[in-house]
């Protein structure tokens, strides 16, 4: 479903600017995929959103708050789990699983991009790969004559900006393509905010 600011291809009046304004099939793929990025991370935000007030999230919440309150049970006291399973070892061995599957799920590879203030970052890497799904993706999307960290947050589009003029003053960098980088980083720099790539700390503790 079409956004109230979306044209008819999807596109914010920025992004069909940068469709416009592209040079080559792989440069229109980018911003293709910049709006795609950018419909998902709205399509999350707005399920977010509704979601407490849906039947399924409201299970969901009790479900979580029933597991935890579990947990915290079974640490003060852990001689209740030996009661538990004289009582009721099914329900016990639910708990157990979860509890096993949650602490692999914790011990996943992490990805190993290292963003420009120094930290790695903390999301699980796809398999066979280094990169999470979405480092990779803006890896794949990086321009071939001139390198940019990917602008996953504001130090590193900080960088570019300083790449960008110190291109722009050698050579190696054209007015036009400057044109360009700058709406692109203008739309960096408007969607870093809202960007998450990796859970939240109680996802991974």
């Amino acid at each position: 479903m079409l956004r109230d600011w979306e044209d008819a291809g999807g596109f914010t009046e920025e992004e069909r600017k940068l469709f416009i304004e592209a040079e080559d099939f792989n440069e229109r793929k980018a911003v293709e995929r910049m709006r795609d990025e950018r419909r998902r991370r709205e399509d999350e935000e707005e399920l977010k959103k509704s979601w407490p007030n849906t039947e399924e999230g409201r299970v969901f919440v009790q479900f979580a708050q029933a597991f935890a309150a579990c947990r915290k049970l079974l640490e003060q006291s852990p001689e209740t789990a030996e009661t538990a399973q004289r009582a009721d070892g099914k329900t016990l061995d639910i708990y157990s699983k979860l509890r096993e599957n949650l602490a692999l799920a914790n011990r996943a590879p992490r990805c190993s991009y290292r963003k420009s203030d120094g930290q790695l970052c903390r999301a699980p890497k796809m398999k066979g790969e280094e990169y999470c799904c979405m480092h990779l993706a803006m890896e794949a999307a990086r321009p071939k004559k001139f390198s940019l960290p990917a602008l996953d947050d504001a130090n590193a589009i900080q960088v570019a900006i300083t790449k960008g003029a110190q291109g722009l003053l050698d050579g190696t960098l054209d007015e036009k393509c400057a044109v360009k980088l700058a709406h692109y980083l203008r739309l960096a720099a408007s969607n870093v905010s809202k960007v998450r790539f990796e859970p939240d700390e109680g996802e991974i503790s």
